[in-house]
């Protein structure tokens, strides 16, 4: 709806004098988006009221226009001091008549004004604290009540609420940003931002609920109202609507969306994925549903079922971009896992959890479908950049084209760039701690985790963050935001290995009595969380291997190779194990090697590589072997006579 259309809409109930010919006309020009000569033709009337000094409230209107105008060829700057200039008119005027001094909006007409002064300044990012500040003296809240409750203003409306919302949570000023979601979820229980922002910020589920039941409840008191209203005017239909079917269900499942939303950001991911596939199936075609079941398959690690539900998203709409950048993160990880770049001392979301060399095409095509991949994530960048260059999504989507490429400095430039668009988006923040992290650059990385984490405490950007603390030698951070991890997520292998990471690499003086063996119980723990997870499997057995005990690190993985056997499709955990078998050979070959166990490290490269001949791992191995019986350096590259590094 444009800034006029309100205008006219609220002509009868805000006090507003009936528009001159010129300002009609005006916004006949408006409403047919001719801004110049709308804003030319209001110049004019402006010009004539001025002159009458006591007509401020007919000029107020054509401020409003002229704001309007602004608006829309983006001089916000402009346009925040016509609305500016048109409320204090109307203010003045209310306070003359009602010989009210407060600062609180005194019309609706004002309350409209003061929403759109405040959105005006708030697009210029250093003036959010000033746009926040128009809307609390215009809408000041009530004081609290014997039960501790205050309630919104009278003029404030659903749009007031969330821009304030979205203000303060801007700011910092988490507890005032979850009151003014309340309030918004109050006034409608269908404002469904206000329930994913209020699940972001961490409200409690059942307060949500709360919230939405009695927001249902005022929506069906006003429809009772309305209608009592009606049949006191027209009492000839009176029959008919006291026999009519009065519907006090809500329009939708607005408490399966709140519990999606609550679980999600509270990383029960396999409870929220429930609660949004139970939606999915009743809304088949809706676009959200789809995009947030591909993201919570992708991090659960169900890498071909996300990408079936976002190629299903692009079927849908080609056009689509918002999450497209976590498509173009699939195809990153796919077209890794073809060159098996395995980091697992490393780990994070970005490096490890994933090898899909057997869904997507047969072993001995694996170049091929290397560059396949590497196709469809460039074209993915230029459709998205074609759709529309001024989101973050397809700057990151280029960044990782870069990345795949192996080419981080350009990686880098092109997420900054999507960061200098939206300062918000998390998952650009958390693809930048990635890169310098893999660039070897963890004091600059945890820089960027920092910030993603800020924006949306998730267990990926908290394994950055503990990844790049360890990187950096700073052990006691690093255990501290395990330990935070699992306050979010107790119940997540992740998180709990991330305590294990943390406790096995800080050196004895930087952790209490007993590290290791806190350590190892952590790693157990997640592993009985996920039986599939590979990373509190790995840890542990570098754990057992760095104490000389190979015995138990053999015994582990043999035990994790037979377990994925008995693995089946109802499993509810990663299937990892049962599915990529090829990397656990190629870790128990390393195992073995480091007893000086040839014959069976070999045995189990060959193994692996009979799996999975693209086993980078495997093939970096057998290499290392080959060095160790010819007496050479283990590292040695035949090619160059230098060392051999991780691939990334």
């Amino acid at each position: 709806m444009t800034a006029s259309t309100t205008t006219l809409q609220h002509q009868s109930d805000d006090e507003r004098p009936t528009q001159t010919a010129l300002q009609l006309k005006a916004i006949q020009l408006f409403n047919q988006h001719q801004y110049k000569s709308a804003e030319l033709v209001a110049l004019f009337e402006l010009s004539q009221l001025k002159a009458q000094t006591n007509n401020n409230v007919a000029t107020a209107i054509t401020l409003e226009i002229l704001g309007d105008c602004a608006v829309q060829t983006e001089r916000n700057r402009q346009a925040n001091v016509y609305y500016s200039e048109a409320a204090n008119m109307i203010h003045l005027h209310s306070q003359r008549e009602t010989n009210n001094k407060g600062e609180d909006a005194t019309s609706t007409w004002e309350a409209n004004l003061r929403v759109k002064e405040s959105r005006a300044l708030s697009s210029n990012v250093d003036s959010i604290i000033e746009a926040a500040a128009i809307l609390e003296r215009s809408f000041p809240r009530s004081r609290a009540t014997g039960h501790g409750q205050r309630q919104p203003h009278a003029y404030a409306t659903l749009e007031s609420l969330m821009l304030l919302g979205n203000l303060h949570s801007q700011s910092g000023r988490v507890a005032d940003a979850k009151d003014d979601y309340k309030f918004a979820l109050l006034k409608d229980p269908y404002a469904l931002e206000a329930v994913e922002r209020l699940a972001k910020l961490g409200c409690d589920e059942s307060t949500m609920l709360a919230l939405m039941d009695v927001g249902l409840k005022r929506l069906v008191a006003d429809e009772k109202k309305e209608e009592d209203t009606d049949m006191a005017v027209d009492n000839e239909n009176e029959k008919e609507r006291q026999t009519a079917p009065k519907s006090k269900e809500p329009l939708l499942p607005l408490r399966e969306y709140a519990q999606a939303q609550s679980t999600l950001h509270r990383n029960q991911l396999v409870t929220s994925l429930e609660h949004f596939s139970k939606l999915s199936i009743q809304f088949p075609n809706h676009p959200y549903l789809i995009l947030e079941q591909a993201n919570i398959e992708q991090e659960l690690g169900h890498i071909m079922s996300s990408e079936q539900n976002y190629k299903r998203l692009r079927t849908l709409d080609v056009h689509w971009v918002e999450g497209m950048d976590k498509y173009a993160h699939l195809l990153f990880q796919l077209r890794m896992s073809r060159k098996n770049a395995y980091i697992l001392q490393q780990g994070g979301y970005l490096h490890y959890h994933y090898s899909c060399h057997g869904d997507r095409g047969d072993n001995d095509k694996a170049d091929s479908v290397t560059r396949g991949i590497e196709d469809e994530l460039g074209q993915l960048s230029s459709d998205l950049l074609d759709v529309d260059p001024n989101k973050p999504e397809p700057w990151v989507c280029l960044s990782l084209y870069q990345l795949a490429r192996d080419d981080h400095e350009k990686s880098i430039s092109f997420v900054d760039k999507a960061i200098s668009i939206n300062q918000e988006h998390q998952y650009a923040h958390y693809l930048r701690g990635s890169i310098l992290l893999a660039s070897q650059r963890p004091e600059q990385a945890i820089v960027s985790f920092f910030r993603a984490n800020d924006l949306q405490q998730d267990i990926p950007s908290y394994e950055g963050l503990v990844e790049s603390y360890l990187a950096s030698d700073k052990f006691k951070e690093a255990i501290c935001t395990a330990k935070e991890a699992i306050t979010k997520a107790p119940k997540d292998a992740r998180a709990v290995t991330l305590v294990g990471l943390a406790l096995s690499q800080a050196p004895v003086s930087q952790q209490n009595v007993g590290g290791v063996e806190r350590a190892k119980r952590a790693l157990k723990k997640a592993m009985d969380i996920d039986p599939g997870a590979p990373r509190p499997l790995f840890a542990l057995v570098d754990l057992y291997a760095s104490e000389g005990k190979y015995a138990d690190a053999v015994k582990l993985l043999k035990d994790a190779i037979d377990g994925g056997n008995e693995m089946t499709e109802s499993t509810t955990s990663i299937t990892w194990n049962r599915e990529h078998k090829d990397v656990i050979y190629a870790k128990l070959a390393e195992v073995h090697t480091q007893q000086d166990n040839i014959t069976d490290a070999l045995e189990c490269y060959h193994v692996a590589m009979s799996l999975n001949a693209q086993n980078f791992l495997a093939q970096q191995g057998l290499q290392r072997l080959e060095n160790i019986v010819k007496g050479q350096d283990p590292d040695m590259d035949e090619s160059d006579g230098g060392s051999q590094g991780t691939e990334y």
